[in-house]
């Protein structure tokens, strides 16, 4: 009975300092973003014989972040900027919540009707929008995510 006592006694202080290892190692491992440091990315969009250009950019200062986007469609071009703020973030998930939506024009640069897909992108980006991101790891400084209500995947260099 006592060898009983003995083995439960060192199998319960392992798993303690396992877990202590692992509280440790999650709270030291870094954001897998640089805070007030300015991510962008540049996308083409084809649409019939029209190609639209966006750049994205996206710069997260601690509580809140804003998200850029510029869309140039031969010679009209539409500026937006989403303010958001943080509600919730880890190591591998942000929840945000957009806050502000500032617009240089609301005339859109293409028909909305015949690109559903970019339709849907800009209606979830509307004031209170809850939105997740799922962060990936990368080996690099690129910043990528997936938006769970948007179904799409974006990477961002520095």
């Amino acid at each position: 009975m006592n060898i009983d006592r003995t083995a439960w006694l060192h199998g319960a202080t392992i798993a303690s300092i396992l877990l202590v290892c692992l509280v440790i190692l999650s709270i030291t491992l870094p954001r897998p973003y640089i805070n007030s440091h300015p991510y962008r990315s540049e996308a083409n969009h084809y649409m019939g014989h029209d190609i639209m250009v966006a750049k994205e950019g996206l710069t997260i200062s601690e509580p809140s972040a804003v998200i850029s986007l510029l869309e140039r469609m031969g010679d009209n071009e539409r500026h937006a900027a989403v303010g958001i703020s943080l509600v919730d973030t880890s190591r591998w998930r942000m929840k945000v919540k957009v806050e502000d939506i500032q617009v240089s024009t609301h005339e859109e640069l293409f028909d909305v009707r015949h690109n559903s897909e970019l339709l849907f992108s800009r209606q979830y980006f509307r004031l209170g929008s809850i939105l997740t991101l799922d962060v990936i790891p990368t080996d690099t400084d690129a910043l990528c995510y997936y938006l769970l209500e948007l179904d799409r995947l974006r990477c961002m260099n520095p």
